[in-house]
């Protein structure tokens, strides 16, 4: 590899990246939270009528997807923003973009309800309590670890859902334990957003940016190219 994978520089070139487009970042941050409060409210409040609060839920769904997966496109653009000028209307997500991720979502979440099912199925006692929590163990373990990376895929690279999945797992392997290095920091500044108004504004958008930079740094490795993203260091 010519350039391979490191955790410290990942997470010097998602902070370079934050730096340098902090009040890009941090007003799209603060209207995302602001249209999602609005609109997870307006569901709250009208959830006395189940055929509007289920209507209202999905389009909850549909908006925090539109949301997230813009965030992305714009990150992205803003990394590849000195090789090339863009502009706002670039990160709109695509419909196909869309209809993955929530495809992916939906399927993940139907395999994890079907799986439990069949162990209801059990006879009480241990070994229900224990397939039941390898199962959630699983699927949590796999919306953590290996779905941000099936989501930029899905972003950067216009794959489908089961396409994301199996280039996410090509993309880790080699590097799994840097990996989830980088998984930990991720999940203590999540902790941080958790409890924390600031956290919201700078740690979620910081998470987000260090798994894009780890995507993109391990493209580079896996392509045996000079990495872009020095560039940014």
């Amino acid at each position: 590899m010519y350039h391979p994978f490191s955790v410290a520089e990942t997470i010097k070139t998602a902070w370079n990246i934050l730096k340098k487009n902090f009040a890009i970042i941090s007003v799209y941050s603060v209207v995302a939270m602001i249209l999602v409060f609005i609109s997870g409210f307006a569901v709250f409040y009208f959830d006395d009528n189940a055929m509007v609060s289920s209507i209202g839920f999905v389009v909850l769904l549909v908006e925090i997807t539109f949301i997230f997966l813009a965030f992305i496109k714009l990150v992205f653009r803003l990394m590849d923003k000195e090789y090339y000028d863009f502009d706002f209307s670039e990160i709109i997500p695509k419909i196909r973009m869309l209809v993955s991720y929530l495809t992916l979502l939906v399927l993940v979440s139907t395999l994890a309800v079907f799986a439990t099912h069949l162990v209801e199925g059990l006879k009480e006692g241990f070994a229900q309590d224990f397939f039941k929590f390898i199962i959630g163990l699983v699927v949590q373990f796999f919306f953590l670890f290996y779905f941000p990376i099936c989501t930029c895929f899905i972003v950067d690279d216009a794959s489908g859902p089961i396409e994301s999945v199996q280039q996410s797992f090509y993309l880790i392997k080699g590097n799994f334990l840097k990996y989830f290095l980088i998984f930990i920091i991720i999940e203590i500044l999540m902790l941080v957003a958790a409890i924390t108004v600031v956290g919201l504004i700078i740690a979620i958008p910081f998470a987000n940016i260090i798994l894009m930079a780890a995507y993109r740094k391990l493209v580079y490795s896996h392509l045996d190219v000079d990495d872009d993203l020095s560039e940014t260091n």
